[in-house]
């Protein structure tokens, strides 16, 4: 059975706009509703009947909120990234170093430009770290209780990353802080990876004038509040990517 999807058209609403909606309209609890929102930003609902989707659209349209209703079947995997290694700001375009060569990408060829941040856990350190994991290894062959930390949640870190689109959907860059040369920013490079990404992304934003920009890029670049608008890991930023992509390419019903 055809399903449907309702995205959110404007491309910078924010998530808690979004999931102060739907826990309106009913359905979700404010928990669950901002849960749904970090797994499918930009979405207002998924998996959705016909029936379901025009009602929740109607509802939608009632609170002040434009929606485009796709057919789950048109809503694809954005395209394989290249991870960047350094981009390089030159006139009309800058020059990515990517997948071993470099090439030059005009400004008015990037149909999106999106950041995001998620948590995930952190990865071990050192040895040191691994030994609960090891030992308990040990212990279970043993048949004897395993290792009971006192907290079961691990340490988490938050990543950052931006993408790229750009000749009409058949370029996609990767951004992450940790793996850039920020060397082209010059005397304006700082010492913290963080700042000096803002700095690139607010130099590519500028001139990109017809790109669509998601929320988070948009709050990153003006120094708000982040918090609200992670989402819950790698493949959420994938979802919101493909929504921007499906409302830069297709016709929405």
């Amino acid at each position: 059975m055809n399903t449907f999807a309702l995205a959110l058209k404007k491309y910078d609403i924010e998530a808690p706009e979004a999931a102060a909606f739907l826990a309106a309209a009913g359905g979700y609890e404010k928990d669950s509703a901002r849960e749904f929102v970090r797994r499918q930003p930009g979405f207002l609902g998924r998996d959705l009947t016909l029936e379901e989707a025009k009602t929740l659209k109607e509802a939608a349209q009632a609170a002040g909120l434009e929606t485009a209703l796709f057919s789950e079947d048109d809503i694809k995997a954005p395209p394989v990234p290249l991870k960047v290694l350094k981009i390089d700001p030159k006139g009309s375009g800058f020059y990515v170093t990517a997948g071993g060569a470099v090439t030059f990408v005009k400004y008015e060829d990037i149909s999106v430009l999106a950041a995001a941040a998620y948590d995930k856990p952190a990865a071990p350190l050192s040895a040191e770290d691994l030994k609960p994991g090891v030992f308990d290894g040990i212990l279970r062959l043993a048949g004897l209780e395993t290792y009971r930390p006192v907290t079961k949640l691990p340490p988490k870190e938050t990543f950052f990353r931006a993408d790229i689109i750009a000749e009409n959907g058949a370029l996609r860059l990767l951004l992450e802080p940790e793996n850039l040369d920020f060397s082209p920013l010059g005397p304006a490079r700082s010492h913290t990876s963080l700042i000096n990404f803002r700095a690139l992304l607010d130099t590519l934003s500028a001139p990109a004038f017809h790109a669509a920009r998601n929320a988070f890029l948009q709050a990153f670049l003006a120094g708000r509040a982040l918090t609200p608008l992670k989402v819950s890991g790698p493949q959420a930023a994938d979802t919101d990517l493909s929504r921007l992509l499906l409302l830069t390419t297709k016709r929405p019903e």
